[in-house]
């Protein structure tokens, strides 16, 4: 199981960045706890509000008028205060995270915003992580590899550009996601808790190649647990454990 390798049992309180798969990851991760355990999904940026079948109960218009001891069944429980025109779904602070968490056995929280590409930069202002938080997972796309640097491709270009110094319409490179994994401006910037870096899409020969010549290359002393694996197909391996 997934939830398993990424240590939800020790983790309660999870905080999803990066780019390439986090709704799908949240998917994953409470497919298997959903019928024992009560999970809060939510977000301190904007979210993309998930198909019925994802959730068993839903409040996007929050105002505290209710109390979470009231709802005692397990599930998932997406919270959020309200939409905007393109029907994202706006979440909650900080502040409103940690006064929730409490009454429940886990919390999967969206710490920043891809707007659905495989790549992104990062602004100052984000990622908003809750203190109480006790993993953090960067969300990586390995198939991000040789894709032309464009806005098609990347959230939040020109911080990009600064990140990696690469120059509009070249390729993605291994150093390019190695600076967006180890800055300390980038995909572990506002980390609480331990770092887990997830590779994701790991699915052909050429990505299991190219996923473990990235990780060679890393500095692994910036991160405590690396996972790789493909979603789709639903398969995962650990890659690097520190011992904790």
């Amino acid at each position: 199981m997934l939830s398993d390798l990424l240590k939800l049992k020790e983790y309660h309180n999870i905080a999803l960045v990066g780019a390439g798969g986090k709704t799908t990851l949240i998917n994953r991760l409470t497919e298997s706890l959903r019928k024992k355990s009560k999970i809060l999904i939510s977000s301190t940026t904007t979210f993309i509000k998930p198909a019925v079948t994802m959730y068993d109960f839903i409040d996007d218009a929050y105002h505290e008028d209710y109390h979470m001891d009231g709802l005692k069944k397990p599930g998932i429980y997406i919270i959020g205060k309200g939409k905007n025109l393109k029907n994202l779904v706006f979440g909650l602070s900080c502040e409103e995270i940690a006064a929730l968490s409490p009454w429940f056995d886990h919390s999967i929280i969206e710490c920043d915003f891809s707007n659905g590409r495989p790549l992104k930069g990062f602004r100052d202002h984000e990622p908003k992580i809750p203190e109480e938080t006790h993993a953090t997972i960067g969300v990586l796309d390995i198939q991000s590899l040789g894709l032309q640097v464009n806005a098609k491709n990347i959230h939040h270009l020109d911080k990009y550009l600064t990140l990696t110094g690469s120059s509009i319409g070249s390729l993605v490179t291994i150093e390019d996601l190695k600076k967006i994994i180890e800055d300390p401006n980038a995909l572990f910037k506002n980390a609480k808790g331990k770092r887990i870096l997830y590779i994701n899409k790991v699915e052909k020969e050429l990505d299991q190649a190219l996923t473990k010549s990235l990780v060679g290359q890393l500095d692994l002393t910036k991160v405590d647990l690396v996972v790789a694996g493909s979603l789709v197909l639903n398969r995962y391996e650990i890659l690097y454990q520190e011992s904790f």
